[in-house]
């Protein structure tokens, strides 16, 4: 959970854990669902270049072995008939490209080596190879002679075949009318969950954020009408869609969305959109941030979900900073997580929350798991920068450290830079940043 990263030798105050969501087996991954059917309704049109989707009994999905995967690269096989559909239906909606757009467009980084093949219910196949480019967002097809471009949500879905080993396209009516008012196309149901939610959204000092979670959810629900603060303490179902539009400008870079779906008794109570691995970032479905649905700043919203009559909460709002930045490197040392979260900003916990590709989000609370043995502070003075915000204060800090392996910087007297803001006015000075430099 919340680690110190061994690379960039910064105190991050969460780790994001990396799980794998591929198949148990050596084997390759069959994607099908329960009933083998289209939910949306498919009509009468087809794809005029390979005939009818009907004809179509599955597509092999072989992926770049050398691309960046999170999990390992198998062969899949799409068999499910609304996937097919989809698959088909964007690569008919592709426009041709001369070679000039491959060679000016697609950089060397790009995920070259991968296929589909096609087979039809008389056995014949047919191969389409195709690569693209994450960074640039920017991709081809190449189809007997002729280069094709998709749109890139093609490729994004191609990747997420690999991410979500059982895609379920059994999706109810309710889910895709909801999606659909606000322009988010369905793909398929990622997992389904039975969850609690906390008896209430008052966060404590030092807690995993999981209130602070709920609420901010909760605020963006509310964006779109839904408001699942009366079922607080009651348990729910949470289902999470693979959407197939990229997530809004604001949360870029990030592109890959998950509808979330709270429901009780079967009713939808509570809906937004995440951004899924990598650390939490969630829009309401209408696409507009925790500000623009509050109208509010964190440091304003968040008030009405801290506990102020905490024990802990009380005694932190009353240190000095240079007190704070000493409790933070104490609880380092100490590997007390409790102690690290308290000091730390509740904006910056959430914002690194640990995400699961398959679950919401990682509930694990486990005792905090870093390289560091030792870590004592030995001194502590202000910085004065040329870009010092108002209502932000830096600290140069020097810290012995020892550390369980070898670091780029070796064990031995280091110095880091220590970022404090308000969360606040009423809860004091926390910990927004550690990092190498000012």
């Amino acid at each position: 959970m919340y680690k110190l990263h061994r690379r960039c030798l910064m105190f991050l105050l969460t780790a994001i854990l990396i799980f794998s969501a591929g198949c148990n087996s050596n084997t390759s991954c069959p994607i099908t669902s329960p009933q083998n059917t289209p939910i949306n309704q498919v009509g009468d049109e087809q794809p005029e270049t390979f005939g009818s989707t009907k004809d179509i009994t599955s597509i092999e999905v072989v992926l770049d072995p050398d691309g960046y995967y999170t999990n390992e690269v198998k062969p899949i096989f799409v068999t499910d008939a609304k996937m097919i559909h989809d698959i088909m239906s964007m690569i008919e909606e592709s426009k041709q490209v001369e070679d000039e757009f491959i060679t000016s467009k697609i950089s060397v980084m790009a995920y070259k080596n991968n296929k589909l093949v096609i087979t039809k219910t008389n056995g014949d196949k047919k191969e389409i190879t195709f690569a693209y480019d994450p960074l640039y967002e920017v991709g081809y097809l190449e189809d007997e002679g002729k280069n094709l471009e998709p749109d890139y949500s093609f490729f994004r879905y191609m990747a997420d075949l690999n991410e979500y080993a059982n895609p379920d396209t059994n999706i109810e009516n309710d889910v895709l009318k909801l999606f659909g008012k606000y322009d988010w196309t369905v793909d398929y149901r990622i997992n389904t969950l039975k969850e609690k939610l906390p008896g209430n959204l008052k966060h404590k000092a030092g807690q995993y954020p999981v209130e602070i979670y709920w609420a901010y959810n909760n605020e963006l629900s509310k964006g779109i009408g839904l408001d699942f603060a009366e079922y607080l303490g009651k348990d729910v179902t949470v289902e999470i869609y693979r959407l197939r539009e990229p997530l809004p400008e604001f949360m870029r870079p990030r592109a890959d969305a998950r509808g979330i779906v709270v429901k009780f008794k079967n009713e939808i109570v509570g809906a937004y959109i995440d951004a899924g691995r990598y650390g939490f970032m969630a829009c309401s479905l209408d696409r507009k941030s925790l500000k623009e649905v509050s109208g509010k700043e964190w440091n304003v919203w968040i008030e009405d979900y801290i506990d102020f009559e905490d024990e802990l909460e009380i005694r932190l709002s009353k240190m000095d900073p240079e007190d704070i930045v000493r409790e933070y490197f104490k609880a380092i040392d100490e590997r007390n997580e409790k102690m690290i979260r308290a000091c730390t900003k509740r904006e910056n916990q959430l914002k690194s929350i640990d995400m699961d590709s398959q679950d919401h989000f990682n509930k694990n609370d486990s005792k905090i798991d870093s390289n560091i043995k030792k870590a004592k502070l030995l001194e502590i003075k202000e910085f004065k920068g040329l870009y010092n915000e108002p209502d932000v204060l830096e600290y140069e800090v020097s810290v012995d450290f020892e550390f369980e392996e070898p670091m780029a910087e070796g064990n031995g007297v280091l110095t880091r830079f220590v970022i404090l803001k308000k969360e606040s006015e009423k809860s004091g000075w926390r910990i927004s940043s550690v990092g190498t430099g000012p």
